[in-house]
């Protein structure tokens, strides 16, 4: 028997070593491309069972709307109920539609929202704004400059408002974002504006939104969305707020004018509809047509939140789906 010298023997137990290394690092490596490749496909099917559930709760709350108004009484029963709150089959969509949905083993979370009990931050006019913010924070003065500056953010020059600010004004304060002269695309991008405080912010939030058409309902806007609509007097004011805490529906915006769509000051004489009359009518409706719902899944505790958003509009005895938005 012979025996390798004992270098040779050690190179070749060297070699061997590596050899075992070199395996190993490539065994490691497949096993890390495996495992990630698993995490991948594992997060995209979470995705797809969140997409799948998140659909599959809103044709369930279409379903639904879309029962409630075909049940609606219509005819002379429908007269009959105008004061009724049950006369509006979408009224308190908000509580009545939000919480959790379950689909077979997925948990949808669900939040309703009535568009009519807020104003529409892109199509309030700056005499809206500034009598929406005067009352919001009972500061005229702030409120003045505020609106100028909303102004200011969302028209498409660079002309600043006498007490607004735009795009020189923000580069000098060295603020982060500048003005987008174009819309809000989410309320929250009101934090970038100037002189906005998060105190202000929290305080008038509620009240707005992106979506919908900027119509109010009377219905179930609260006192800051209403104070805010063209054509709005201390006097009407008060009667919507009575009529609906005597527990009555308003069954049409000429209700809630003293004196009817005539009796408002400034108009033409003789029962003709006023100016403001007319404003207030331009603006304001007594039904809930437009939800915006938000649609919110997890697949499973370690993956991450599926968020669906869409706008649910009432189309005579038919719920349609306006637009979807991941």
């Amino acid at each position: 028997m012979r025996f390798l010298p004992l270098d040779r023997r050690g190179v070749a137990m060297l070699a061997a070593l590596w050899l075992v290394v070199a395996i190993a690092v490539v065994a490691l490596q497949l096993a890390l491309v495996g495992k990630e490749r698993r995490v991948l496909g594992l997060a995209a099917a979470d995705r797809g069972i969140g997409r799948g559930a998140a659909l599959g709760a809103l044709a369930n709350v279409q379903a639904r709307l879309d029962v409630a108004l075909r049940n609606a009484p219509t005819g002379n029963a429908a007269a009959a109920l105008a004061n009724s709150r049950s006369a509006d089959p979408w009224l308190d969509v908000d509580s009545l539609y939000s919480g959790a949905l379950y689909l077979d083993s997925a948990r949808v979370d669900v939040t309703a929202q009535d568009l009519g009990r807020q104003l529409n931050l892109n199509r309030m006019s700056e005499e809206q704004l500034r009598t929406f913010f005067a009352f919001v924070l009972g500061n005229f003065s702030k409120a003045d400059v505020l609106s100028q500056t909303i102004a200011d953010w969302r028209d498409l020059d660079d002309d600043k408002r006498p007490s607004g600010e735009e795009r020189d004004g923000y580069l000098k304060k060295g603020l982060l974002a500048l003005p987008a002269n174009g819309p809000f695309r989410q309320v929250a991008e009101l934090r970038m504006v100037a002189g906005m405080t998060q105190e202000i912010y929290e305080a008038v939030a509620p009240y707005l939104t992106t979506y919908g058409d900027g119509t109010v309902n009377l219905n179930t806007a609260p006192t800051p969305v209403l104070r805010a609509m063209p054509g709005m007097t201390d006097a009407v004011l008060n009667n919507i707020l009575s009529q609906r805490s005597n527990g009555r529906r308003i069954a049409s915006v000429a209700s809630v004018v003293p004196g009817g769509m005539g009796g408002m000051g400034g108009g033409r004489g003789g029962g003709g509809m006023s100016s403001q009359a007319s404003q207030l009518a331009g603006a304001a409706g007594v039904n809930t047509t437009s939800v915006a719902f938000t649609f919110v899944v997890r697949p499973s505790a370690a993956s991450h939140p599926v968020k669906l958003t869409a706008l649910v509009q009432r189309n005579g005895t038919t719920a349609t789906i306006g637009w979807i938005q991941w």
